[in-house]
């Protein structure tokens, strides 16, 4: 059986008012676990009595770069506490992305948290947005810079399926690059829009993501993922759990069609 979490990240707001409310929810709905965004205020002893009440769990945590270099330690034994396998490093300043003048630096940094977070037992991730797709560097993106610039054991890719096909690339071309090391992949939808950005996110199955595809590729790899995250950041005037139950429904419904086949 595969297992599905949810993005706290669209909840962010639900979340600032009544975050055991938001635990409750997303349980009832179906999801296995959850990837939360911050403790918005709770400590890690009330949030993992929460979850286990529940029967969910916490998968990872978004801990913003600068927080998770100056407060290493407490950041780990309190992800360490509420259950989750894996702490996600926000990208640094622009400053210390490939190609710029601290780039170094934030390798040496990104180094010694992997380090830090294998020690406890868990594993460090890098989340993609579009802006890592959208530029290249001696034939190479941002996020290939990366990924490639930083051993394996010491980081490990939650690929942002749906951010890396806004900017502008493929992305099975990220999975196959990067397979079995992946062990979280976010499937984000959307569909193209007359707006500022050019899209509208939609729940996952009902946007222009090649859903299908991208899921049988998963399959094939000798380390399948342990997480597929169902990630849209808006609803807009939706009502989020619904789109969050919908996304959930269409991709139970793909893995099991899969499983027939």
């Amino acid at each position: 059986m595969i297992k599905i979490g949810s993005p706290l990240f669209i909840l962010r707001d639900e979340c600032s008012k009544d975050l055991m409310l938001v635990i409750e929810r997303l349980a009832e709905i179906g999801f296995d676990g959850i990837e939360f965004l911050g403790l918005f205020g709770h400590t890690p002893a009330d949030i993992r009595k929460k979850l286990d009440s529940c029967g969910i769990v916490a998968i990872g945590d978004h801990v913003p770069f600068i927080d998770f270099i100056n407060n290493t330690d407490k950041v780990i034994a309190d992800r360490k506490e509420i259950g989750c396998s894996y702490i996600t490093v926000s990208p640094p300043s622009a400053e210390g992305m490939p190609g710029e003048s601290k780039y170094s630096e934030t390798l040496d940094a990104v180094k010694k948290l992997g380090a830090a977070v294998n020690s406890a037992g868990m594993t460090l991730l890098y989340h993609n947005h579009a802006e890592e797709l959208r530029s290249t560097i001696n034939d190479k993106t941002v996020l290939e810079h990366i990924a490639d610039d930083i051993d394996p054991d010491l980081l490990s890719l939650e690929l942002d399926l749906g951010w890396i096909k806004i900017g502008g690339a493929d992305p099975a071309y990220y999975l196959r690059k990067y397979k079995d090391r992946c062990p979280v992949v976010h499937f984000k939808d959307y569909s193209p829009a007359n707006n500022k950005e050019g899209f509208i996110f939609r729940p996952t199955g009902y946007g222009m993501l090649r859903n299908a595809v991208l899921y049988n590729i998963t399959l094939g790899f000798a380390k399948k993922p342990e997480w597929y995250i169902m990630d849209h950041d808006c609803a807009y005037n939706r009502d989020i759990y619904s789109d969050l139950a919908l996304s959930l429904e269409f991709f139970k419904n793909l893995a099991n069609i899969t499983s027939c086949d």
